[in-house]
Parts: structure tokens; sequence; C-alpha cells
């Protein structure tokens, strides 16, 4: 009976492998990407959004310097406008609300040091669809907050796979 599980696995993993499959890992960026400053242009007293905190950390990850000084950049990312909103797609016959739709919406752009746009704006967005229990509030609550994170964080790696793709 192991043998069976055994061969199941091994089968799954040459599956896996011939297929392309990998784990995403560090992005490969072009050497014009060493050093990078993210900025956002979000009005002031408004907090920069989850994108904007994440992508310094997902950049850092794949081994780009990211700065605080524009001066020592080589790049600059610049975050033109990043936000989350929801709307109902659904309620019962009472009108309470069932069915959410969450959407995530980011542009941005990207310059060198030297002032050459590197990538034009260009506008991004995910979207995810959320089922309300009013017997759960808070897990509603928790879970749409993780889906926004979750957005965010797929529209970051969008960027950074866009960036692998630059040709200068």
């Amino acid at each position: 009976m192991r043998w069976i599980a055994w061969t199941g696995w091994g089968l799954l993993a040459l599956l896996l492998t011939g297929c392309g499959f990998q784990l995403r890992g560090q992005a490969q960026l072009p050497p014009e990407l060493a050093v990078v400053y993210v900025q956002s242009q979000q009005p002031i007293g408004i907090p920069p959004g989850v994108l904007s905190r994440r992508l310094p950390l997902l950049l850092a990850s794949s081994g780009v310097t990211v700065t605080r000084d524009p001066a020592q950049a080589t790049a600059i990312i610049t975050i033109l406008n990043e936000g989350s909103g929801r709307r109902a797609v659904a309620a019962d016959r009472f009108d309470i609300k069932r069915q959410y739709f969450l959407a995530y919406d980011v542009s941005y752009q990207v310059t060198l040091a030297n002032g050459k746009t590197l990538v034009a704006a260009e506008g991004l967005s995910a979207n995810r669809s959320l089922l309300f229990d009013e017997n759960r509030v808070l897990g509603f609550e928790a879970a749409q907050e993780y889906l926004v994170d979750s957005m965010a964080d797929d529209l970051a790696w969008q960027i950074i796979r866009r960036l692998q793709a630059v040709k200068s």
C-alpha cells in the first residue's frame, strides 16, 4: 500500500517538473533596477496602500537594493494611484447583501535616474468574490482584509514580472 503512495508522489513530481512548474523565487531584474526608490503619490493624509508597502519588500527579497533616498536610486517606481473597493452583487429576498465583488487597482510607472521612462504609466487590476454570512460578521471582515492583501500581493508580483520582461 505504501509503494502506491510513493509511486503517486513520484508521478506527481515528474509531471510538475515536466510541465515547467517552478515555485516563485527571486526575480532576475535588469541591472538598471539594482537600486530602486519606491514612491507613492497618494494624497497627503492618506497612508500608502498595501501594495506600496508590499512592493519594496518583494523587491528586496529579489536582491534589489531599496533606498529611501531617490538621489541614490538607479530607478524610481512611482505608484501613481492605488486603491481597493467593494460593491454588492447579490442580495436575498430581504435585501441582505450576500455576495460582494472586491477590486484592487493600481497604476504605476518606472523611470531611470537619467530621466528615461523604462515603463510608461500602466494600470493593473485584480478582483475577487466574497460571500457574506450574517452569522460570521467578524470572519467576513477578516476575509475581506485577507483578500485585499492577497490582491495587492498578486499585483506587486505582476509589477515585478513586468520589470523582469523589460528591455532598456
